[in-house]
């Protein structure tokens, strides 16, 4: 699943819970992803997935929020009946990428490895706590370079 294809599951998911502004998004996608899409991203992406019927816009004053419609939900909900579908995917990217490094140390290794174990983590119904572990690793992490 590319990039952008993750980015709309993460709008439709954020907006399956309320109405929020582009900005709203991008802010929350920071704070629970620790990644910030560009806006060059996320407003066209609304717009399309506004004329695809699956999101409406409300403007209010100088914002506009958008919100799931009866659509947008239903794809939300067939989207995450397909997610096992995806996990699998995953596995067979990550094989790809251990193997496209020779050095057994390359630090690029552990990101594969760390997502099969996320991904095995899921699949035993224990995702939770497998955040919390990486909530906390990225916080120290934060804090080694002065960000946290």
């Amino acid at each position: 699943m590319a990039a952008r294809g993750i980015l709309k599951v993460w709008l439709l998911k954020l907006l399956s819970e309320g109405s929020k502004t582009g900005y709203d998004l991008i802010k929350e996608m920071e704070a629970r992803v620790g990644w910030q899409p560009s806006p060059g991203s996320v407003y066209p992406l609304l717009q399309m997935l506004g004329e695809a019927g699956l999101l409406r816009a409300k403007p209010a004053g100088n914002k506009v929020y958008w919100e799931l419609t009866p659509e947008g939900r239903q794809y939300l909900d067939e989207l995450r009946e397909r997610r096992r579908e995806w996990l699998r995917e995953l596995g067979i990217r990550e094989q790809a990428v251990w193997k496209a490094f020779d050095d057994p140390h390359h630090p690029m290794l552990l990101f594969p490895r760390m997502a099969h174990l996320v991904k095995e983590a899921f699949l035993q119904g224990k995702g939770g706590e497998a955040f919390r572990i990486l909530e906390e690793a990225r916080r120290k992490l934060e804090e080694l370079l002065g960000e946290g």
